[in-house]
């Protein structure tokens, strides 16, 4: 990159503010003959002199980058432009004129400064040389912000530093001939940041407090630092609040101890800004009561986590408190997002208060002002209260203690009415004034939303609100058994689990396209790896060494922007299942775009993975689910002793990379992981492929079944992913059996490509094309066999779907089947909406284009059969 200088001193004055450096990308050839280049793209409300805008830097080879769509939720000033930097080494060799010609047109427009998104440019270089941003102050008489380290763009807009160079860093602002000043790890900061910085980070009894955009993380230690992709990173940032999300461990006193000591830590200005956030699903409320009670104050809890949306008014996002499941899937807005714990009085016969609220979300149908707080009246005297489950209608404002303290449940709105004792024209009030209030819901809270029968009601009653579910459209939630309520009284603690963890950042980026539009917006990266740093300007001379400023940091290596998941949306209601003890990632970043490979195999044999006869003469084998065993490990190593070795080397680099991977048991997740390895390697139909795993299923599950057992454990360590997956089936026609409403279900792993992922391979001509909105997909790129495009996933054995629709070909779309993962655990089936549908469907016809890679031949094969 020495090459850069010699080009430097023609910076200035190189184009006016009239001939702006380049304009947009024009449709055109997608080769340059020149090869690729920097080019400049701008974005924002307005363009001109007169309008707020931002800049971005790109190769020209990459056409579709993402950093382009991300960037548009930047908060863009007219005094203060973003300009990004995207540009991969092989474009960079005129970044310096393109960069030199940006500056001099914002200084012609008597701009006063610029925000400079470009990994490192705020580091100091070991050499001594002053950071890249200084040189380009001096150099252009103008203000610089820049990053000492790579950046995020965190939800609402704002850019955050994940690891800044020192602990008042992150980004620094620079000006001509002046000495840098620290503005710490957010833009723009919230008044907390500067508190915050006197808190001791590391470890705190049992747990580790680290920084995150939104302010602190406290999970168990040894538990793998969070990630630009993980949800710790997706929550918004509030100006005024400071939010601690807690992911502990199962032991609630200890948690509840450790808490306490972290926010006695905090100074007395953050004390009373601080929020609790509930990380990998679980109820926090228990333990905050306890912190409550420990430091004899009150503390505020949230019931979901706080995330930012799209304000449905237009402008800027808005912060709303949504309920996630433990898979990363965000659901519906709690209706009573956050509550206050009050420490228990002292005495003999003293009792906890219960939770006050302090912020709650009711529709503006409710008519006159709220008698209490989270309580609303209904046309016809009816109360409607707000609680941490859902909803609850009663004739008056208070509803049962169970109902008030029920925890709240991602899979569905729990929504209750009074007990009227056999009176059924007070029921009949009760439920006029329900169906009054549901199309003043909340579009999420409508689509979650379960009507619940009062705890020992009578037939008449049960079947009164069975009636009503089906005529308004809700789920119906059946009463509970003796033996259940009992349950209920005293809910067990959900395990622990890590926040989940998107795999290490891709060489390159692109933006995954949604079944269902996202509520919260997730964060990414908008720090850009630039193709290494501009050396100093030669038309102003270096100031003296004597210069102070950020610490000194290695330049990032070069490398094109990655991006990071969302919080996905659940089209249905799914109970929650048993937390996996590996991070996933919801909404995964992509992989790599595939390099020049050979020339590919012939393709596999089709694979047909089918479920069990109807009458088989041996039981088929339930899918394995959890994680493995001792003894499921062990039978695995004796059973693929022959080829051990060279799938440890694999796993080996592949943990190395990627160690949220390894969890807390490093051993166990690489044996687990040498079996998702040994299947990618595996022919499809060879002794350790799907052939092999379906007909040991069938039979009952024998010689294989702790390959299996190992295999679906491994696949719970994988990021999960979103977006829409695709297997092609040999055609013309589609089989007959795959009529919507059916469930289709998998004996063994199902391979798949992820059409949205950069490269992705274009399906055979003639085949049908089986397209699937996920929930559990799992991106294995980390594992890929060589010669592979990155862009496939693989579904556990034992998945089932839904048939949404089905296309027969046409002279404008090929043949092709719609399909919804049903989530494990699920009562009731939600089928995604219309338009979700029809998104599916546009998927579906798409082709992948010239630069397509060649389809695998383990994503071609039989779909699984009928349950």
């Amino acid at each position: 990159m020495s090459g850069l200088t010699s080009r430097l001193p023609r910076w200035r004055g190189r184009r006016s503010a009239a001939e702006p450096a380049t304009g947009p990308a024009a449709p055109g050839p997608a080769r340059d003959p020149r090869g690729p280049r920097t080019v400049l793209d701008e974005f924002g409300a307005a363009s001109g002199p007169g309008g707020a805008s931002g800049f971005l830097l790109r190769s020209s080879a990459d056409r579709r980058t993402s950093v382009r769509e991300l960037a548009r939720s930047l908060r863009v000033e007219r005094e203060r432009p973003v300009v990004i930097v995207d540009v991969t080494p092989d474009a960079a060799g005129n970044l310096g004129e393109e960069l030199g010609g940006l500056l001099a047109r914002l200084r012609d427009e008597h701009r006063s400064a610029a925000r400079l998104v470009m990994s490192g440019a705020a580091a100091r270089k070991p050499d001594g040389q002053l950071p890249l941003a200084q040189r380009l102050a001096d150099a252009w008489d103008f203000e610089i912000e820049a990053p000492d380290a790579a950046a995020v763009l965190v939800p609402g807009g704002g850019l955050y530093v994940t690891e800044p160079a020192s602990p008042a860093g992150g980004w620094w602002r620079f000006a001509p001939g002046a000495e840098p000043v620290a503005l710490g790890a957010r833009i723009p900061a919230p008044r907390w940041q500067r508190a915050l910085a006197r808190v001791p980070l590391g470890e705190l009894g049992d747990h580790t407090v680290r920084q995150i955009p939104a302010g602190l993380l406290l999970h168990p230690t040894g538990a793998a630092a969070p990630r630009p992709g993980d949800l710790a990173f997706a929550l918004a940032v509030h100006p005024d609040r400071l939010t601690v999300l807690v992911n502990g461990a199962d032991s609630r006193n200890d948690l509840a101890e450790d808490l306490a000591t972290l926010l006695a830590r905090l100074p007395a200005e953050l004390r009373d800004r601080v929020r609790l956030a509930p990380g990998a699903g679980h109820d926090l409320l228990p333990v905050a009561q306890r912190v409550a009670d420990l430091l004899g104050t009150e503390v505020e809890v949230c019931t979901g986590l706080p995330l930012s949306v799209p304000n449905p008014s237009g402008g800027t996002h808005q912060e709303q408190v949504r309920l996630v499941s433990a898979e990363g899937e965000s659901t519906w807005p709690a209706l009573l997002a956050a509550v206050s714990c009050a420490p228990a009085e002292t005495g003999a016969e003293a009792e906890t208060a219960a939770p006050r609220p302090v912020q709650w979300l009711l529709p503006d149908a409710v008519a006159g002002p709220d008698p209490e707080p989270a309580v609303g009246r209904l046309p016809g005297g009816s109360y409607v209260v707000a609680v941490r489950a859902g909803l609850w209608v009663g004739a008056t404002p208070d509803p049962p203690a169970a109902v008030r303290d029920r925890p709240a449940e991602a899979r569905a709105v729990r929504i209750e009415v009074a007990d009227t004792d056999g009176d059924g024209q007070a029921r009949g009030a009760l439920l006029k004034a329900l169906a009054a209030l549901l199309p003043e819901l909340d579009a999420q809270v409508r689509e979650h939303a379960e009507i619940a029968s009062p705890a020992g009601a009578g037939a008449e009653t049960v079947d009164a609100l069975r009636r009503f579910a089906v005529r308004n459209a809700l789920m119906f939630a059946a009463p509970p058994t003796r033996s259940a309520a009992a349950a209920a009284a005293t809910p067990a603690p959900v395990p622990a689990a890590s926040i989940p963890a998107a795999p290490a950042p891709p060489t390159s980026a692109a933006v995954p396209r949604t079944a269902t539009p996202p509520p919260a917006q997730a964060t990414a990266q908008a720090a850009t790896q630039a193709a290494g740093p501009a050396p100093a300007p030669a038309s102003r001379p270096a100031t003296s060494s004597g210069h102070t400023g950020p610490p000194s940091s290695p330049a990032p290596k070069a490398g094109p922007l990655p991006q990071a998941p969302e919080p996905r949306t659940a089209p249905q209601a799914a109970s929650a299942p048993s937390t996996p003890a590996s991070p996933t990632n919801p909404n995964p970043a992509p992989a790599p775009a595939p390099a020049s490979a050979p020339a590919p195999r012939a393709p596999e044999p089709p694979v047909r993975v089918a479920a069990a006869p109807s009458r088989p003469p041996t039981a088929p084998a339930p899918a394995p689910t959890g994680l493995s065993s001792g003894a499921d490990r062990a039978a695995f190593r004796e059973l693929a002793a022959s080829v051990w070795e060279e799938h440890t080397g694999p796993v080996n680099r592949a943990l190395v990379q990627l160690p949220a991977l390894r969890g807390p048991k490093e051993e166990q997740a690489r044996i687990d992981l040498v079996a998702v390895h040994l299947y990618l390697t595996a022919a499809p139909d060879g002794r350790f492929g799907a052939l092999a795993l379906a007909s040991d299923a069938a039979s009952g599950g024998g010689g294989l079944a702790p390959y299996a057992a190992c295999l679906a454990s491994g696949l719970r360590r994988l990021p999960a992913l979103r977006g829409t997956l695709l297997r092609a089936v040999p055609g013309p026609g589609i089989a007959d059996d795959a009529v919507p409403g059916t469930v289709l279900r998998c004996d063994a792993p199902l391979d798949v490509v992820h059409l949205e992922q950069k490269g992705a391979p274009a399906p055979p001509d003639g085949h049908v094309r089986y397209v699937i909105r996920p929930v559990t997909a799992r991106r294995t790129s980390v594992l890929a066999a060589p010669g592979d495009s990155g862009a496939t996933a693989l579904f556990a054995a034992g998945t089932e779907f839904s048939v949404l629709a089905r296309h027969e070909a046409s002279e404008e779309a090929p043949a092709r089947v719609l399909l919804a993962e049903i989530p494990g655990g699920t009562r009731q089936f939600r089928s995604p909406s219309d338009e979700a549908v029809a998104r599916l469907d546009e998927a579906a016809r798409r082709d992948g284009g010239a630069t397509a890679a060649r389809w695998p031949g383990r994503c071609t094969g039989h779909f699984p059969c009928p349950t």
